[in-house]
C-alpha cells in the first residue's frame, strides 16, 4: 500500500501542467459610478472572476448587475451597501443581503465580448443605468511558443519546463526502482 502511494505521489509530481493562475478582478460601484466600467481588455482569461461591490452609500439605493453574453444574460441578487447583522457580529439579519456580487467566467465557453449593465435603484425605482463592458479571453493552454525549430539544423530546442519535467520523471523512476527492490528485500527477509 505504502508503495502504490508513492508511486501516485512521484507521478504526480512529474505530470507536467500548463494554464494560467487564476485571478479577480474588482468593480466598485459607488455615487459616482461603476470604477471601472470597461474592464480593461486583456484583464480577464476564461476561468477567471469578476467581483462587483457596492459600495454607494445614499440612502435606500441598491444595485443589480446584468451579464450578457451571445444573446445569454443574468442578474445579480439585488445588491446593498451594508447588511445588518445579528447581535453575535458574524450572522446576517437577512440571509440574502448581499453587498457583493461573483461572477467566475465558464473554463469552457466564456471567451469573447461581455456587456456589463449597472442598474441603480433608490427606493426601488430605477434611477441610473450605467453600460460596460469586457473582453474575455480564451484560455489556450497550446504551448506551442515553448518549442522552436531550428531551420537549419533540424533541431529542437527544449524549454528549461521540459527539461525540469524530464529530469523529474527520470528522477521518480530511478526512486520508484530504489523503493521497490527494497521492499523486495524486506519481504525476503521477513520470509527467512
Amino acid at each position: 500500500m505504502r508503495l502504490l502511494f508513492a508511486s501516485l505521489v512521484i507521478l504526480m509530481l512529474a505530470t507536467p501542467v500548463a494554464g494560467h493562475e487564476l485571478s479577480v478582478y474588482t468593480v466598485m460601484v459607488n455615487s459616482e459610478g461603476a470604477h471601472p466600467a470597461d474592464i480593461p481588455n486583456g484583464s480577464l482569461k476564461e476561468g477567471d472572476a469578476a467581483w462587483f461591490w457596492m459600495k454607494d452609500s445614499t440612502n435606500n439605493t441598491t444595485l443589480v448587475v446584468q451579464l450578457e453574453h451571445e444573446g445569454a444574460s443574468m442578474r445579480s441578487p439585488v445588491l446593498h451597501y451594508e447588511c445588518e447583522m445579528k447581535e453575535n457580529g458574524t450572522e446576517l439579519v437577512d440571509e440574502n443581503c448581499k453587498n457583493r456580487f461573483d461572477y467566475t467566467f465558464n473554463q469552457m465557453n466564456s471567451a469573447g465580448l461581455w456587456n456589463i449593465t449597472f442598474l441603480k435603484y433608490v427606493d426601488n425605482n430605477l434611477s441610473e443605468t450605467i453600460n460596460g463592458s469586457v473582453y474575455v479571453l480564451e484560455d489556450v493552454h497550446d504551448d506551442e511558443t515553448n518549442e522552436t525549430i531550428d531551420d537549419a539544423s533540424t533541431k529542437t530546442d527544449l524549454t528549461s519546463k521540459e527539461v525540469i519535467a524530464g529530469s523529474v520523471a527520470t528522477i521518480s523512476l530511478i526512486s520508484f526502482v530504489i523503493i521497490y527492490s527494497k521492499m523486495d528485500d524486506d519481504s525476503l527477509t521477513e520470509e527467512e
